[in-house]
This record gives structure tokens, C-alpha cells and sequence, in this order.
């Protein structure tokens, strides 16, 4: 029994001192400024043995320069953007002062010209949703989103959206939401979803993930909701599984599809 007894108590202080150890660490990478590493889990969920979203995890190694893309996608998006960025950015050799410079331009541009192609296809009328994150040397990240799938950062605790709205044309191009409010016969102002968002920002040391998912988790699900249920679990795969398993549980009807980008 004193044996038992003792294996516990040494269970216990083994358990607490990994907990401490973790706690240090997050403590001195934000001493640094810095993340010493990055994870990142996804998951999908089928319906009828027909998975109705898709997750994109691509690692790119361009001038010494380590680029992650993370995508959640529906099919009426399809791999459209993933190609733009692929033949207009990751496929030019830039140094990465250059990617960091035509990143944002570049992701907006993916977006409406994939937006582009779905008004000229014979799908038009339906309306497709996409989230898109690229990490540049896990210093800075380019997030767009579009049509229902949002992506959400994780600042010690807390849910914060990130993005902001492109309302206005330039020349030569429409913004997303416009070409799909004509796709549908419209002339009104697009509902909120309908428009695309689009950062850049830096790694932060207080950032402990991103989530990008569809619509079909944020249609049962708060922001916070979100980050609280996933925030202790450090495996970035379980944490993807834990946020697609608590959607369906809530009897989500619409895609079940989510990325999950922690830092270390």
C-alpha cells in the first residue's frame, strides 16, 4: 500500500515539474520575442462517406526561407488559390524580403482571381468559402478569409478575428464580394460573410495559435468558445480533432473542416 502510495506522490511531482518546465518555456520565448517552433494539425469531417470541405498543410523552402501555407477550403474554392500562389509567388525565387513585401498583394489577388473563375464557371450561383494562412520563417503571417470560413488567433487566452475588409475595386479588378453579389443576379451591398479579409502581421510572442476553420464550426461555436476548448492541449493534430468532434456534437449542419497552427 506505502509502495502505491509513494508511485503516486512521484507521478504527481513528475507531472508537475513538465507542466512548470512548459510554463518556463512559453516564459522565455516571450523573453526572446520569438517562437523556437511550430506545429499544426487538421481535420475534416465526412458526411455520407463524402468529405464536403478540404485542408491544405504545404511547406515551401525558397532562398533559405521556410514558408508554411495552410488552407481550409470548400469545393466551390477548390485548389484555386493554392495554384495563384504557387505560380505567383512560391515559383518566382524571391528573397524574403520580397515575399514578405508581395505577400499580402499576392493572397488578395489569389482570391479574386479564383473568385473570378467560379462567376465564369457553370457553378456560379453558388457561393464558396475559403481560409487561407501563409507563415513566412514563423516571424510573420498573410490570413485571408472568405465566405463563412474565419481565422481566429489565440493571444494569451484570448479569441481575437484577425483580418480587415477590401470594399473597394481597383483598377482593372473587382473585389470578391462583387463579383459573387453579380454572379446572383444582385445589386445590393454584400452580406458581411461575402467579403474578403485580408492581414499581415507579425508573430507575436503572447500569439499561441490560429485556427482557421469553415463555416460549419463557427455557425455552433463562438470564438472563445473555440480557444477555450482547444487552449490546454498542446498536440496541434488533437486540438484540430477536439474542435471538428465538439461541432458535430452540436449537430452542425453546414462543412466540418479545421487547421490548427500552434506555436512553441
Amino acid at each position: 500500500m506505502a509502495l502505491k502510495v509513494l508511485l503516486r506522490k512521484f507521478k504527481a511531482l513528475r507531472l508537475r515539474r513538465f507542466a512548470t518546465k512548459a510554463i518556463k518555456d512559453k516564459k522565455e520565448a516571450k523573453k526572446r520575442g520569438t517562437w523556437v517552433g511550430m506545429s499544426h494539425g487538421f481535420h475534416t469531417v465526412e458526411r455520407d462517406g463524402n468529405p464536403k470541405g478540404s485542408v491544405l498543410a504545404q511547406r515551401e523552402q525558397i532562398e533559405g526561407s521556410e514558408m508554411w501555407l495552410f488552407e481550409a477550403f470548400d469545393q466551390q474554392m477548390g485548389c484555386g488559390i493554392t495554384k495563384y500562389l504557387q505560380s505567383h509567388l512560391f515559383d518566382k525565387k524571391l528573397n524574403e524580403y520580397q515575399i514578405g513585401r508581395k505577400a499580402k498583394e499576392t493572397m488578395r489577388k489569389a482570391y479574386i482571381s479564383t473568385g473570378a473563375k467560379i462567376h465564369k464557371g457553370e457553378k456560379a450561383n453558388e457561393i464558396g468559402g475559403s481560409t487561407t494562412v501563409l507563415v513566412m520563417n514563423r516571424k510573420q503571417f498573410v490570413a485571408a478569409a472568405f465566405g463563412g470560413y474565419k481565422a481566429v488567433v489565440c493571444k494569451d487566452g484570448m479569441a481575437v478575428q484577425i483580418g480587415r475588409k477590401y470594399q473597394r475595386a481597383i483598377r482593372g479588378q473587382w473585389p470578391l464580394s462583387g463579383i459573387l453579389c453579380v454572379a446572383n443576379g444582385g445589386d445590393h451591398k454584400p452580406p458581411k460573410d461575402l467579403r474578403l479579409v485580408v492581414t499581415a502581421q507579425n508573430v507575436e510572442p503572447d500569439m499561441d495559435f490560429i485556427i482557421l476553420a469553415s463555416n460549419g464550426v463557427w455557425e455552433v461555436m463562438r470564438y472563445q468558445e473555440a480557444v477555450d476548448l482547444i487552449g490546454h492541449i498542446e498536440n496541434a493534430q488533437r486540438a484540430a480533432e477536439c474542435l471538428a468532434e465538439e461541432a458535430l456534437s452540436r449537430m452542425s449542419k453546414s462543412t466540418i473542416s479545421c487547421i490548427v497552427i500552434r506555436f512553441h
